[in-house]
């Protein structure tokens, strides 16, 4: 007997077309805007690195909206172009950041918006699982290390997922998916031309006799 067989590739391919579908319209212009607006924030960076460009943040809020986290981690807050973003897409989330380089203050009237200047990811995680803190979905914009894993631990949940940026060749992304893949996850490749994948567990994957509309 054969078995049928779906590479990553082809499946990655259906769930973003899954994602295009459910999200629909999106806020085009007013993501252009957030990019924008948030480069004036480098001028206070101790560490001035890379963002998320426009194509890749487009990518980030259809990702959030359509999982709709009610409390979403960051690692990798810099200038806030995702912070923005995903505050965008869900506004009711809790939104919790760190940054082991920056003190930048992103949205300073966000009142659900929780930041970690200058704080390791670590760090951050450890304080959130003595809060108790579970999260529907973390975005890693930092490389992880093996100090994150136990902190990690507790405050993720059997449908938590990751959102990796900067997934090419040998970058912080493709490390991060590696140390996070086990055979309870699927790893979902960016698009062509963009950097973003992201994992998710197969909780969340449902055969179905008919799709919802």
């Amino acid at each position: 007997m054969n078995f049928i067989q779906i590479g990553r590739k082809r499946f990655s391919e259906i769930v973003w077309n899954i994602i295009d579908e459910k999200v629909g319209d999106y806020p085009f212009e007013k993501i252009e805007k957030i990019v924008e607006e948030q480069q004036a924030l480098r001028e206070q960076a101790d560490y001035n690195t890379g963002s998320l460009p426009a194509e890749d943040a487009f990518e980030l809020y259809k990702i959030v909206r359509f999982f709709r986290p009610k409390i979403i981690v960051e690692v990798g807050t810099f200038i806030g172009v995702s912070t923005r973003t995903m505050r965008e897409a869900v506004s009711s989330a809790s939104i919790y950041t760190c940054d082991h380089s920056n003190d930048i203050q992103v949205s300073p009237k966000d009142t659900k918006l929780y930041q970690y200047p200058n704080i390791s990811s670590s760090v951050m995680f450890a304080d959130l699982a003595t809060k108790e803190t579970k999260a529907d979905l973390i975005y890693l914009d930092g490389r992880l290390t093996p100090q994150d894993f136990e902190p990690l631990g507790k405050i993720i949940t059997e449908n938590t997922v990751f959102i990796l940026d900067d997934f090419e060749g040998v970058e912080k992304g493709v490390a991060n998916a590696m140390m996070l893949e086990n055979a309870g996850r699927l790893l979902i490749y960016p698009r062509e031309g963009r950097k973003t994948a992201f994992s998710i567990p197969l909780n969340l994957l449902q055969f179905v006799p008919q799709e919802a509309t």
